[in-house]
């Protein structure tokens, strides 16, 4: 139980396991009450090596296409309905996490910016998407599923969004996760308005379709990490039937997730609060950075597609370090 005027932030990994390897030290889950808060913009404290330049190794590309067809195959032998499929590379070097964390900032100005140290190591992104927040008795979350690069020219860009909005797979994608939230939502007592609009969120890089899902229920103390708890994963990050996702995931996906795509936020003595889904996101280490970013794999997605999607996820931390 938090006290009054206390906040506490938390992080928590993708699946329910303490982490292991790169993710050491980094538990199933952690709450933290700080003694102090303080509210200000992110100021950088140092800078990148070598000229502001790492090296990017990338060896997943085939391993990746490869992970898409077999998921495409147990989707069509009817095991799943879609599974998120997430690759990982790495930016050889070193970086101060107080830099990276300031020019994500200023780059990612309408997104949810973190950072979670542990010993040597700190786990660091610019989230686009909300999980969940509990203001008062508004509950509100964001089902953000659906992706297209940015064009070129403003005519491009237009096209680009146009093609996402019209896309049936990219539609079929995100209604599962509409419907999700959801359900979910009403399992968890909350009383749900009409669901908004579905629209093209357009970001630095990438544009999302992102619909707006809301209702009401009455705080009490710890409600929001219950919220959190019933929402994730969301079929944005794993998959659907869920259970079945997770354990796909478990078995082919080749990598620890670790944090990535598992809720980070705050919450408050009320029950309110705030939790985001951790993407866009790197894990910092002694010698450089472990990025991941996924895409959701449904009847018809194609592997290279899904390739150049996770690229685009990926530059949203790449471009600000090499």
């Amino acid at each position: 139980m938090l006290d009054e005027g206390d906040v506490a932030f938390a992080g928590f990994g993708f699946a329910d396991r303490p982490g292991s390897g790169a993710w050491e030290g980094f538990p199933s889950g952690r709450l933290v009450v700080p003694e102090r808060v303080d509210r200000g913009p992110a100021v950088g404290a140092g800078d990148l090596d070598e000229g502001g330049v790492l090296r990017v190794e990338d060896g997943t590309r085939a391993s990746y296409r490869d992970a898409v067809k077999q998921a495409a195959e147990a989707i069509d032998a009817g095991e799943l309905a879609k599974v998120v499929v997430a690759r990982e590379v790495e930016a050889v070097g070193s970086i101060d996490p107080a830099e990276l964390l300031a020019r994500l900032s200023s780059r990612f100005e309408s997104c949810a910016v973190f950072g979670f140290g542990r010993g040597p190591s700190c786990f660091v992104g610019a989230s686009p998407e909300v999980l969940v927040e509990l203001a008062d008795d508004v509950v509100t979350t964001f089902a953000v599923a659906g992706t297209a690069p940015r064009g070129l020219s403003p005519a491009g860009d237009s096209a680009n969004a146009e093609r996402l909005a019209s896309d049936p797979k990219e539609q079929a994608e995100h209604h599962y996760v509409v419907e999700y939230l959801r359900t979910r939502l009403a399992l968890a007592g909350v009383d749900l308005d009409p669901t908004g609009e579905t629209e093209v969120r357009t970001l630095p890089g990438i544009h999302h379709l992102s619909t707006m899902v809301t209702g009401r229920i009455a705080p009490e103390p710890g409600l929001a990490l219950r919220l959190v708890g019933a929402l994730h994963p969301s079929p944005a990050v794993g998959g659907t039937p869920s259970t079945f996702a997770q354990q796909w995931i478990a078995e082919h996906e080749g990598l620890d997730r670790g944090w990535y795509a598992g809720p980070v936020g705050w919450i408050d003595h009320r029950g309110c609060g705030s939790f985001y889904v951790a993407l866009r996101s790197a894990l910092i280490g002694p010698d450089g950075l472990r990025l991941m970013a996924g895409a959701g794999i449904v009847a018809g997605s194609d592997p290279e597609q899904e390739l150049v999607e996770t690229d685009i996820k990926l530059a949203a931390i790449l471009d600000v370090v090499t």
